[in-house]
């Protein structure tokens, strides 16, 4: 009997926790606390709480769309907490995106979120990268050829990257565990990184000429 009320106890607190996490975010962006989750206000104030707050107008409509900065060929409607507020807190992340024939993102990390990636129309060629834990100088390629309605996992962290291999446009879903997704492309954040990393260092480590690496400065600053 005692273990039951136990665990009654820790359902309740659990589902009051997550109800006021959730309840709280459109209110607390209000004021100049809006960072800050104070829930013992919430019901006080919850008069100031406006179903605007957690909703957005046709925001994934393809006339939404917009070129995505730096990508060719891709262009997106992305959901996130400055368009929808009560996001701030709850953590979420919706792009819709089209990526036309041949249309790629590079090599890229996200390093507070995952991401779940859903096709609704083409193909598209991903994966990611795992570290091999026996030699620091490999890693393993998880890849798949995703058509209409798979879905794919990039873990927290691991680089990975989207790649349109059909004929055709693909359109495609994805989420983050996020309000404000972050992503650290690979080939900008190294050779366009501000200071700029060392010629001589990049020379050793990719084992090319200084020449080369002046290039890929030009081509990726």
């Amino acid at each position: 009997m005692e273990a039951n009320s136990a665990i009654t106890m820790t359902l309740c607190l659990l589902i009051s926790t997550i109800f006021l996490s959730s309840f709280a975010c459109a209110f607390h962006l209000k004021g100049p606390e809006a960072a800050v989750l104070e829930k013992e206000k919430i019901y006080e104030d919850s008069k100031l709480v406006n179903a605007n707050d957690y909703f957005a107008s046709s925001a994934l409509n393809p006339n939404q769309f917009k070129p995505l900065a730096n990508y060719d060929g891709i262009y997106a409607s992305v959901v996130d907490a400055r368009t929808i507020p009560a996001i701030n807190t709850i953590g979420i992340t919706i792009i819709r995106s089209i990526y036309e024939p041949l249309a790629l993102v590079p090599l890229h990390s996200h390093p507070q979120f995952s991401e779940l990636m859903t096709v609704l129309e083409g193909s598209l060629y991903v994966g990611f990268l795992v570290p091999n834990s026996s030699n620091l100088q490999k890693t393993q390629l998880v890849s798949k050829i995703l058509n209409a309605g798979d879905v794919f996992v990039f873990p927290q962290g691991h680089i990975h990257f989207q790649y349109n291999v059909g004929n055709t446009s693909a359109t495609l879903i994805q989420a983050f565990n996020g309000a404000n997704y972050i992503s650290a492309i690979v080939p900008s954040s190294i050779f366009a990184s501000d200071p700029p990393i060392s010629d001589d260092y990049l020379a050793k480590a990719f084992k090319l000429d200084k020449m080369v690496i002046e290039d890929l400065r030009k081509k990726f600053s």
